[in-house]
C-alpha cells in the first residue's frame, strides 16, 4: 500500500514533465528560434532604374513607323486631302513642309496646321515647318507682316535686334502651330555673284555671321521653335543655284574650316539642335557625292570632327542639284547612310511615296542597318520632345498684335 502511494505521485510528476516538454516543442515548431537578424545594407529597398522615355517610345515602334519618321513631305492645297492624310496615318511621316501653295490667310493657315495635327491623332506628332527666314524668304500669309531679312537686321549692328528677330520669327511660327522655319541661314555672302543666298546671309565675312546669325539662332531656340542652320558646309561662295544645278566648291578643307565652317562650328558649340546639309559638291572633301549625300561630309566632318549629334536634315531632295544626277530613291538611301536623319521631299505625292518605298526596301535588304535607323529616329524623337512638338491644336492668333510686334523691327 505504501509502495503504491509512492508510485502514483511519481507517475503524475512524469506526466506533467512530458506535457511541459510537448508544449514547448509545439510552440517552437520543433526547432530552436534564433533572434531576428538586423537587415543588411543589401536588403534595403532600391528604386528601379529610370527608363529613358525616348528609348521606351522607340522600342514600341514598328519598323515602318521608324522609317516614316525620316521623311518630311510637302503636299498640295489649303487643307489635308485624302492622299496626304494617308501619308500621315499609313506612311507615318515625321514632318510636313508648307509652301505658298498651302497658305491663303492667317485663319486658313491655323486651320490647316490643326488639320495636320488632328490627322496625326495620338500618333507621333509631325514637325510642321516652312521656310521662314524673313525678308525675301517667307511663307507667311499676306495678312501677316514678315520680319526684315537677315542682312538688313545685321546692318543695325545690334546682336540684340538679331536675337529678338529670331525670337519674333519663332513667335510667328508657334502662333500658327508650326515647329520650325528651317532657318537661320549661316552661309557667308562672300561671293557677290551669289544670288541664291545674297541678303539671306547675316554678313559677308565669318565674324559677322557668327555675331549676328548665332544671336538669331538663340532667339529662335529661346522662342520655342527648332532652329535649323543651313546650308552646311556653306553655300555663300557659289554662283550656281542648287534649286536648278549642282554648285561646285573647290576650296580645301583648311580653307573651309577658316571661313565657311566657322559659323557652323560656333552653332554646334552653342547647342544647335538641327543642321541642314546643302546640295553642294565640295570636291576637296568628296569628289563623288554632294554634301547632303556624303558620308565624308555629314558623318565624318559634321558629326565626328565638329561634334554635332543633333538632327541632320537634307535640303529638298527634289531640287535640280540632286534630281538631275540621282534617282530619288537612291538619294534617300545615300542621305541616310551619310548621316542625315530627316529627308525633305517637298514636291509631288508620288515622290514622298517613292522615298518611303525606297527606304523600306533598303532597310529590309540591310542596306540601311537597324542601328542606323534607330540612331536617326532617336534623334528625331528627342528633338520633338525637347521642343514640345505636339498634336495639340492652336487657337487663331491675334494678327494685329503679332504684326505690331513685327513692325517694331522696321
Amino acid at each position: 500500500m505504501t509502495r503504491k502511494k509512492f508510485i502514483l505521485p511519481l507517475l503524475i510528476l512524469c506526466a506533467a514533465l512530458a506535457a511541459a516538454i510537448l508544449l514547448c516543442a509545439c510552440s517552437s515548431g520543433g526547432q530552436s528560434q534564433a533572434p531576428d537578424a538586423a537587415p543588411s545594407a543589401t536588403d534595403a529597398p532600391t528604386e528601379p532604374p529610370t527608363e529613358n522615355p525616348i528609348q521606351k517610345q522607340l522600342a514600341g515602334m514598328a519598323t515602318d513607323e521608324k522609317i516614316g519618321q525620316l521623311v518630311v513631305a510637302g503636299f498640295e492645297g489649303y487643307e489635308v486631302d485624302e492622299t496626304f492624310a494617308s501619308l500621315i496615318t499609313d506612311g507615318h511621316i515625321g514632318g510636313a513642309i508648307l509652301f505658298s501653295r498651302n497658305i491663303s490667310s492667317a485663319q486658313q493657315l491655323c486651320a490647316l496646321t490643326n488639320g495636320v495635327k488632328e490627322t496625326a491623332g495620338s500618333g507621333i506628332p509631325l514637325l510642321i515647318g516652312m521656310d521662314e527666314e524673313g525678308g525675301s524668304v517667307t511663307r507667311l500669309p499676306d495678312d501677316v507682316l514678315s520680319m526684315p531679312g537677315a542682312y538688313t537686321l545685321a546692318q543695325s549692328g545690334s546682336t540684340g535686334s538679331c536675337y529678338n528677330g529670331g525670337m519674333q520669327i519663332a513667335s510667328q511660327l508657334k502662333a500658327f502651330g508650326l515647329g520650325t522655319g528651317f532657318s537661320p541661314d549661316l552661309d557667308i555672302w562672300s561671293n557677290p555673284n551669289n544670288t541664291v543666298i545674297g541678303e539671306r546671309a547675316y554678313g559677308t565675312d565669318a565674324q559677322s555671321v557668327v555675331k549676328y546669325g548665332i544671336a538669331a539662332m538663340k532667339g529662335m531656340r529661346d522662342g520655342g521653335a527648332v532652329p535649323v542652320v543651313k546650308h552646311f558646309p556653306g553655300h555663300g561662295d557659289t554662283d550656281a543655284d542648287s534649286h536648278y544645278s549642282l554648285p561646285v566648291i573647290s576650296k580645301t578643307k583648311e580653307e573651309l574650316l577658316s571661313q565657311e565652317l566657322v559659323p557652323f562650328r560656333e552653332a554646334i558649340k552653342q547647342g544647335v539642335p538641327a543642321v541642314m546639309a546643302g546640295h553642294l559638291q565640295c570636291t576637296q572633301l568628296d569628289e563623288e557625292y554632294p554634301a547632303s549625300l556624303s558620308k565624308k561630309i555629314v558623318q565624318e566632318l559634321l558629326r565626328d570632327e565638329l561634334g554635332f549629334d543633333g538632327v541632320a536634315f537634307t535640303d529638298d531632295l527634289t531640287m535640280g542639284a540632286v534630281a538631275e544626277n540621282y534617282s530619288l530613291g537612291k538619294a534617300c538611301v545615300l542621305a541616310v547612310n551619310a548621316g542625315c536623319d530627316m529627308l525633305l521631299v517637298c514636291h509631288e505625292y508620288e515622290n514622298a511615296s517613292a522615298a518611303l518605298a525606297a527606304l523600306k526596301e533598303a532597310v529590309a535588304a540591310g542596306e540601311i542597318s537597324m542601328d542606323r535607323l534607330d540612331e536617326a529616329v532617336t534623334r528625331i524623337l528627342k528633338m520633338k520632345a525637347d521642343y514640345n512638338i505636339t498634336s495639340a491644336p492652336v487657337e487663331a492668333p491675334d494678327v494685329a498684335a503679332l504684326n505690331a510686334r513685327t513692325q517694331a523691327f522696321y
